[in-house]
């Protein structure tokens, strides 16, 4: 492994392995934040070892991919398999997968979990690991799949196991041991006073088909093209049923719903209800009064009809909040004990001093979550010895998730701990860009080509392109690849031949600057094979500096940059390969999360020998911005940067008896002395 385990991972790791050994499975329990990914990792590669087959059980596809990404940082090759995944190699030593999908895999392969079906399961898959294994109860696929093995080595990981499930997860796994914040004091982590956790809500296949349909228009700039993105976000921040809602009344954008599509195979019910309910669930016995913040009456109204159990008051605006006396009245019935359940709005707890809550459930997203907690006030004050949870409720594929990292670096910065959202080496993409992936990929195929570019792209959307249209579907291009889900290159064979079209013409100096008209896009899934495949594109070789004299990063102080650029010029002997500085580059996550970073490469005054002739070349290519965090994206991106300089190097080279790049190299070490 890469990761060194701190003091208490190492000792959860030690207890993990010896009650497994001991007695066939165990239960590790570990705060939110504090790594329990890590312990799973390293407890794997202990079987891997003994060349045992281990399989990992992830509660959604997003951490399938997530975790997938993470074996393969820490140096372990492992298959990622869930429905969304059309190639299912089970056949690799470690597979991380959804429980749907194992459980229908062992269907297919071993029939009935009775008898010999689980003796096979148990003897192809002898080691396994639950990640969230507090969902192991009942009828749940998780339950199903440990019927099947039983008989294998198991894991449990999970942050909070309630009281109630206690022991029917110590039935079909093991032992459980809780580490508690004081616990962990002096062992590598320090207690917060808060924890953020994020909690996804996928959904359901008629929401995902009417959003997409929705995207499409936005896209292309339709006289409705601002109701299509009024409508994007009120699906995924808040639901069908909140949509529907809009429907129903008589305005401009009810009409626009009308006409784009039958609402009628909406769901009724939200797509996030369900995942409250496993908030509240996961969450008991570790808070006395919740909060739920919406941002539609007609959701606060459904949250407290389906929560009856926990006396629900609604602080939703109207007579209530304008009222003095009614305002009373409603505070003083929040503030009872009975009452476990606050659901408000922003129009409802605006001026409202709301009882102290210990678990606060961010529904719908909201566009300044640093406001919403200041005017929260007490509610969220740090309470002695009392850990307090805020849980954000997002939609994968969608803007609701884009608009989430901000919003968390927003609480950080008043000292909420969000490490365990963030933790992760490579940062899986969750945001609207996989629907622009989406469409980048079936560009390609349908054209042949291996990178599609914006004109390509503008071709298949819209016949009429509108100034408009070309710059939204650009900015959807360079979001998509800010953000991770594309990844954006140059082709070095068009590169040359622009520099060969120069040449020819007997101009003694040319002037190349390529940007966002010269960039092709791939989704980030295929930059494996791409990488593969078009080696002149993406070189891992090493990369001369001379780029990163130009990098700028947002979102971290000057004295951290700089010192980025310290560590950078260490190399600059033996000149760095893309994922050394790659990896410098990434480690500015730790400073913000959300930080981004952009780099040129920049040539001046190359001379380039062409029949006999001599041509001056100045060359510009632009990169960024990406978010640091994307280890992948940065480090195909510097690739790319190190193919266009192995170019130009090669290119200048012979032009005298110094070459281009050692004379370059030389400048920036008498720079470095200076």
């Amino acid at each position: 492994m890469r990761s060194k385990l701190r003091p208490y991972q190492r000792e959860a790791l030690d207890w993990a392995l010896r009650i497994v050994e001991m007695r066939g499975g165990a239960v590790v329990s570990l705060p939110t934040g504090t790594g329990k990914t890590i312990v799973g990792i390293a407890f794997a590669e202990r079987y891997l070892e003994k060349n045992a087959k281990v399989l990992v059980l992830e509660p959604t596809r997003f951490l399938v991919e997530q975790t997938a990404r993470r074996f393969r940082y820490e140096g372990i090759k492992a298959s990622m398999i869930h429905s969304g995944v059309k190639d299912r190699d089970w056949s690799r030593q470690t597979v991380v997968t959804t429980p749907e999908s194992a459980l229908s895999y062992f269907e297919q392969q071993y029939g009935s979990p009775t008898g010999r079906g689980a003796e096979q399961a148990s003897r192809d898959f002898p080691v396994v690991i639950i990640d969230e294994c507090h969902h192991t109860v009942g009828r749940d696929p998780f339950a199903q799949v440990m019927q099947y093995l039983r008989d294998s080595l198991k894991l449990g990981l999970s942050a909070l196991i309630p009281k109630s499930r206690a022991g029917e997860i110590e039935k079909s796994i093991g032992l459980i041991k809780r580490w508690d914040f004081s616990e962990l004091q002096g062992k590598g982590y320090e207690k917060p006073y808060m924890i953020a956790e994020v909690y996804e809500a996928p959904f359901k296949a008629e929401e995902e088909k009417l959003y997409s349909r929705l995207y499409e228009l936005w896209l292309k700039g339709s006289v409705h093209s601002h109701f299509a993105a009024l409508a994007l976000t009120t699906l995924s921040r808040d639901g069908g049923d909140a949509l529907l809602d809009s429907a129903s009344r008589p305005t401009a954008f009810a009409s626009f719903l009308q006409s784009i599509a039958s609402l009628d195979p909406l769901p009724s019910n939200p797509h996030k209800l369900p995942v409250l309910d496993n908030v509240l669930k996961d969450y008991e016995g570790n808070f006395e009064k919740v909060l739920v913040f919406v941002n539609r009456r007609c959701t606060a109204e459904l949250i407290a009809d389906r929560f009856k159990e926990l006396n629900p008051v609604k602080i939703i605006g109207g007579r209530e909040a304008a009222d003095p006396d009614a305002r009373r009245s409603l505070l003083e019935e929040a503030r009872k004990p009975e009452t476990k359940m606050i659901v408000a709005t922003s129009a409802g707890d605006e001026g409202i001093d709301v009882p102290e809550v210990d678990l606060l459930v961010f529904w719908s997203h909201v566009s300044s979550p640093l406001r919403l907690y200041q005017r929260l006030g007490r509610a969220l004050r740090p309470a002695p010895d009392k850990i307090k949870y805020a849980v954000f409720i997002v939609t994968p594929g969608t803007r609701d998730y884009d608009a989430l990292p901000e919003s968390l670096v927003a609480l950080a910065r008043e000292g909420i701990d969000v490490s365990g959202i963030f933790d992760d080496v490579d940062s899986q993409v969750l945001g609207e860009g996989l629907l622009m992936a989406r469409r980048v990929k079936e560009a390609a195929e349908s054209l042949g080509v291996k990178g599609v570019s914006g004109e390509d792209l503008l071709n298949m959307i819209a016949s009429f392109q509108s100034p408009r249209v070309q710059k939204r579907v650009m900015k959807e291009l360079e979001d998509g690849a800010k953000m991770g889900a594309l990844l954006c290159f140059y082709d070095v064979n068009e590169v040359y031949s622009e520099i060969q079209s120069w040449a020819e013409s007997a101009i003694p100096e040319a002037y190349i600057k390529l940007g966002s008209a010269h960039k092709r896009y791939i989704s980030i899934d295929e930059a494996e094979e791409a990488a593969r495949n078009s080696p002149e594109n993406f070189a891992d070789s090493p990369v001369c500096l001379d780029p990163i004299s130009d990098l700028k990063v947002k979102g971290v102080s000057e004295a951290v940059v700089h010192r980025l650029r310290v560590e950078l010029l260490k190399h600059i002997s033996s000149m760095a390969k893309p994922r050394i500085l790659a990896e410098a580059i990434n480690a500015l996550s730790s400073e913000n999360p959300v930080a981004t970073v952009k780099w040129r490469l920049r040539v001046e005054g190359a001379v380039l020998p062409f029949n006999g002739k001599e041509m001056r070349l100045n060359f510009t290519a632009e990169y960024g911005p990406y978010l640091v965090r994307n280890l992948r994206q940065v480090e195909y991106a510097l690739q790319n940067t190190a193919a266009l300089w192995s170019l130009i190097s090669s290119l200048a080279s012979s032009s005298d008896g110094l070459g281009f790049c050692d004379r370059l190299l030389r400048t920036l070490r008498e720079n470095k002395a200076t």
